[in-house]
């Protein structure tokens, strides 16, 4: 009898510590990509370098002498507000999209999700250089809009924030309509057309029912843009022109021109700070939302 209980609780005992090793992996290749290279970042940015070398002791002067820049708070609050515009973009367009596609039944859908699935098929350099060769002062926009005359002179895409945010909004509308579809698809129809039995028109059905119950999913889409273009450089970079500045191209320029790691260190902690943050913030109102409905 203790031979056949020892037997039993041996394989459980195995199960355990099989099922306890699993995470293991996935554990490890967090450390690797993700924990060990933030802790080399930051502590790069309390190094003070000379050129590309450690040339001298630790310190906090790296932050001092970024905080008391302006230009660097106009660079931050640029990043912060075009994210915020992109996020509000992508997570309404979104949700029009997504709509569309779960409840429309029309034969169009399915060549306005070929549509959005589009993008994810060339990288984003490319998809950046197809807005560089639409956006120039002799693309497609401008030609159209002199043609139609409303404008007279070309309008300078290139090089300006609104290109920018155009190139963004393209990238990442997918990952919002993505999103999006999966909260709208959640959503039981019958609640819908029972609210519409009860008196209410689609507009008081759709905020009264519709959107509390999609929220989650809306905030999660809004996080994920939103956090995505905060770090963006390709799109940044080719459609600002130089012009525009965001914190990605600002790490580039003080790594690459002007060989300040250490600074260059401290923006991207503050960039990843800022980004932490506000996906926390937005995980926080995310589960509210999911607590009151």
């Amino acid at each position: 009898m203790t031979a056949l209980l020892a037997q039993t609780r041996r394989p459980r005992a195995q199960h355990r510590s099989g099922s306890a090793l699993l995470p293991l992996p996935a554990t490890v290749w967090v450390l690797v990509v993700f924990a060990v290279p933030t802790v080399i970042l930051l502590a790069s940015s309390f190094l003070t370098y000379d050129g590309v070398r450690v040339g001298g002791p630790v310190t906090a002067e790296n932050y001092a002498a970024l905080f008391r820049d302006a230009y660097f708070w106009s660079v931050l609050w640029d990043t912060v507000w075009m994210s915020i515009v992109v996020g509000a973009v992508c997570t309404s367009a979104g949700l029009l999209l997504a709509y569309f596609i779960v409840r429309s039944g029309s034969r169009w859908r399915s060549l306005v999700l070929l549509v959005v699935v589009s993008p994810l098929v060339s990288s984003v350099v490319v998809r950046t250089y197809g807005w560089l060769v639409l956006l120039q002062d002799d693309g497609l926009f401008n030609q159209v809009l002199v043609w139609t005359g409303a404008i007279r002179d070309p309008i300078a895409f290139i090089g300006s924030r609104g290109g920018v945010i155009a190139g963004l909004v393209h990238v990442l509308l997918p990952f919002a309509v993505f999103t999006a579809v999966s909260s709208v698809q959640s959503v039981d129809p019958v609640l819908e057309r029972a609210s519409r039995d009860l008196g209410a028109g689609p507009v008081r059905t759709f905020f009264r029912v519709t959107l509390p119950l999609i929220r989650p999913g809306l905030i999660s889409g809004f996080m994920l843009t939103f956090a995505i273009s905060l770090g963006a450089y390709a799109t940044a970079a080719v459609l600002g022109g130089g012009r525009v500045q965001t914190l990605a191209t600002l790490v580039r320029d003080r790594m690459v021109v002007s060989l300040e790691w250490g600074q260059a260190a401290a923006i991207a902690v503050v960039l990843l700070v800022v980004s932490v943050g506000t996906v926390l913030a937005l995980l926080w109102a995310g589960q509210r939302s999911r607590t009151e409905v």
